[in-house]
């Protein structure tokens, strides 16, 4: 089977106590306590349920605003293609979960599906809540967030408004030319153009003078998107990324 593969309804394959859970609890002995075994969704939705979210905000001032108040808790975005939730710990997204109508999937996989212009709320989440969760969503590869993030393509000076002309970008990976790379131009969302890279990395694209995204996916299933505007001063001036140097 190709491609990640999901859990059908999204279990997480362990029971939490109901002490975890907002209305939860129990009483008496160890052996008396109530135990509920739920599906992730049921499990984040029932934590975040009642509180007040910080947002919504872009991924990119989302990861921000975690870094920068060590914020532990729960960011969650519902989008077309299903519902993401990271899982952040003193700041560092640890764990992140996808739910669709396909299932569930976890860590990597689910981090993999994301576009980088999801809108996330944050809920705020006792650190030891998170540390028990993020157990059965961990993020192993941390550099996927950072490949996923708008990265602006250097300006050049404008000349004059309005009118179309050529777009030309060429990919290199660390100086080398990548050849048979996808690349999408987008426009508020939108795909308004794909091509392949050709043998020296350069694709081109005609386009009317703008703001779009550039994306560049990988041959490991990976994607990287560059926020550029466009207009004449890049008129059939190709522009180079390194997508090796990104940082």
């Amino acid at each position: 089977m190709y491609g990640p593969q999901r859990l059908p309804g999204g279990k997480l394959g362990r029971m939490i106590p109901a002490s975890l859970i907002p209305g939860g609890s129990y009483r008496g002995s160890i052996r008396k306590r109530r135990w509920y075994l739920l599906t992730s969704r049921e499990i984040l939705e029932s934590i975040i349920s009642g509180s007040a979210g910080e947002g919504p905000m872009s991924l990119t001032h989302a990861l921000s605003f975690a870094r920068t108040h060590s914020f532990s808790g729960i960011g969650h975005a519902k989008e077309k293609q299903g519902d993401f939730y990271l899982l952040f710990l003193e700041g560092d997204p640890n764990g992140a979960v996808l739910h669709d109508s396909k299932g569930a999937l976890f860590g990597n996989k689910a981090v993999y599906l994301m576009k980088g212009t999801e809108q996330f709320t944050l809920f705020p989440v006792r650190p030891e809540i998170v540390e028990r969760l993020i157990l059965g969503c961990r993020i192993f590869d941390q550099e996927i967030l950072r490949r996923i993030l708008p990265v602006d393509i250097p300006e050049v000076k404008r000349e004059r408004e309005g009118g179309a002309g050529i777009f030309s970008v060429v990919i290199v990976d660390n100086g080398r030319p990548l050849a048979g790379h996808r690349v999408s131009i987008r426009k508020e969302g939108q795909v308004i153009g794909n091509d392949f890279t050709r043998a020296d990395g350069k694709v081109s694209f005609r386009l009317l003078y703008g703001k779009y995204e550039c994306v560049v996916h990988s041959r490991d299933l990976t994607t990287r998107m560059y926020e550029f505007e466009f207009h004449p001063g890049l008129n059939n001036k190709p522009v180079t990324l390194d997508i090796g140097n990104v940082k």
